[in-house]
């Protein structure tokens, strides 16, 4: 975990071989209309571990009703959110990070690609774990929006979210 927050209006390094284009992202840029208010999203009691955590899909899956669709856009909505805000309570395992590191220096669009029809956001909201509690405070406190926020963050800021904030353990 990091000791410092970033401000996300900051000019951002280029990732070696990203074309400067590519920098901006835009998933999640484009408001869905998935009927919800944030009272909506939350998770299911039982999913739920016994510390309180669960993950980031299992809440958009409750939120949406087991819609795989919907669940799909919601995760990557706050994914590119949480990103944005550079939340620092995010857990996975270390088994899941390695995997995920694995991954993503196979195919760079896990962390890339987080529009809501790529199925990579189904892979990185399984393994990213929030205490339920913090998180409902978290969304509230700073205002998310499931239906018309707009939330994006450049490829840099997604790695450097993942590699230097996420939490192992």
């Amino acid at each position: 975990m990091a000791d410092t927050e970033l401000d996300n209006t900051a000019e951002q390094p280029a990732i070696e071989g990203q074309n400067e284009g590519d920098n901006a992202a835009t998933e999640a840029a484009t408001p869905v209309d998935l009927g919800l208010t944030l009272s909506d999203i939350k998770a299911a009691p039982e999913d739920i571990d016994d510390d309180g955590f669960v993950s980031i899909w299992n809440i958009a899956a409750n939120a949406c009703n087991k819609n795989t669709v919907q669940a799909r856009e919601l995760a990557a909505k706050l994914l590119c959110f949480l990103c944005k805000k550079q939340c620092d309570f995010v857990v996975t395992s270390g088994s899941n990070a390695e995997y995920l590191d694995q991954w993503f220096e196979r195919d760079n669009k896990l962390l890339y690609d987080w529009k809501p029809e790529s199925e990579t956001v189904d892979v990185v909201a399984q393994h990213a774990e929030v205490p339920h509690d913090a998180f409902v405070s978290f969304l509230q406190n700073n205002k998310f929006d499931p239906v018309n926020g707009k939330y994006t963050a450049t490829r840099a800021v997604r790695v450097q979210w993942f590699q230097e904030m996420w939490c192992v353990g």
